[in-house]
């Protein structure tokens, strides 16, 4: 149940992030509409690059990439 949770949780908040940068990078092919909770690679992909964004977006706030 708790597994179930954490996928939701995971989609809700990565997909959007990543769906305008997958949307830029493909020209407008993918991700298909209607695909947030679908368990497609185009979804999971999309879902992976908003984790990747929000990860770094972190990092950014939390000054990792200030070299002295």
């Amino acid at each position: 149940m708790l597994d179930i949770l954490i996928e939701v949780i995971f989609r809700a908040i990565c997909f959007p992030i990543g769906w305008p940068i997958v949307k830029l990078f493909t020209l407008g092919k993918h991700p298909s509409k209607n695909s947030l909770f679908t368990y497609t690679p185009e979804s999971e992909w999309t879902s992976a690059a908003g984790l990747a964004i929000l990860v770094i977006a972190i990092m950014a706030a939390m000054k990792q990439f200030i070299f002295l």
